[in-house]
């Protein structure tokens, strides 16, 4: 094959969706609890090659979907990089409160590739978790960047750097495999906050971590607060322009009703609640930088009723 033969190379899809003007908000997923697996980047694919699971992989992940199932509530797998390679197996897990997610911190002296053991006892049968060694939990922010290139290469060269330029400047940066929405990179799940973030760049990571902007500034950055349902964030992020930083210490549940969206929230001793309408319109933007299909995604708008 000549070169005049090969396919084009395809845009990356974060390049398109930043040049299109996406607005990321409403894409976090909702999650009631996350684990955080530490495993070295080799392991990733391991737990990803679904093909090569074993039965009791299988029948783990059948038990996770029936506990989603049977109480609505979604669940975080997130797989971080530990700081030196081929290190036993530690887990964080993270629990939906007030003003975000509390942390605990657990390990065990199991290799690695009994990875399926966290997931099991974190989400499963806590009961067990009494077997580990419970950690203290450092205090500020855990970035986790996806960095994930062979999934995406979009997150290989907008997330390293990221991640790289966390870590050099201080901020706790976790490498962190594919966690959906590489058309944002680089992509980052920011905790104990629950927010997770689009299209960073080195500079602006650290800003949005250190809280050094307001949030209307960075508010197109945002995909959304992960302990709400995707309208319920569009609702949020607006709350979030409106109060500053100090609106993430509230406490935030929703109901929401086709397009309606209840938003309760607790906050400096007062309980309130307001509703808004939220509608959208649709943008096309690529699925990845390696397919050429493009999707139809939703661009929302809030409308206040209350």
């Amino acid at each position: 094959m000549t070169a005049a033969d090969r396919p084009a190379r395809l845009p990356l899809c974060a390049d398109v969706s930043r040049a299109l003007g996406e607005d990321p908000i409403g894409t976090a997923p909702h999650w009631q609890e996350v684990t955080v697996l530490e495993l070295d980047v080799p392991v990733w694919a391991h737990v990803r090659d679904v093909a090569n699971w074993t039965p009791e992989h299988h029948q783990l992940f059948e038990r996770l979907r029936g506990k989603v199932e049977a109480s609505g509530a979604g669940f975080g797998l997130l797989m971080s990089a530990p700081g030196g390679r081929g290190q036993p197996l530690r887990v964080r897990h993270y629990t939906l409160g007030a003003g975000g997610y509390t942390r605990r911190d657990y390990a065990s002296a199991l290799p690695q590739s009994e990875w399926a053991r966290g997931l099991t006892d974190t989400l499963l049968e806590p009961q067990h978790l009494s077997a580990w060694e419970q950690q203290p939990v450092p205090p500020g922010p855990d970035v986790h960047v996806c960095t994930h290139g062979t999934v995406d290469a979009a997150c290989g060269r907008y997330g390293v750097p990221v991640c790289q330029h966390l870590d050099s400047v201080g901020e706790r940066a976790w490498r962190t495999g594919h966690f959906g929405g590489h058309r944002f990179a680089a992509t980052a799940v920011e905790l104990p906050s629950g927010l997770l973030w689009a299209h960073l760049t080195p500079e602006l990571a650290v800003q949005v971590v250190r809280r050094e902007v307001p949030p209307a500034a960075v508010a197109r950055h945002l995909r959304g607060f992960s302990g709400l349902a995707p309208l319920a964030q569009v609702v949020d992020r607006e709350l979030l322009i409106r109060h500053g930083w100090a609106w993430l210490d509230a406490h935030r549940w929703a109901e929401v009703d086709g397009q309606d969206v209840t938003l309760h929230h607790e906050w400096r001793g007062e309980r309130s609640v307001v509703r808004a309408t939220v509608t959208h319109d649709l943008l096309s933007v690529p699925g990845s930088s390696h397919k050429a299909e493009w999707s139809d995604v939703r661009q929302y708008r809030v409308q206040w009723t209350a």
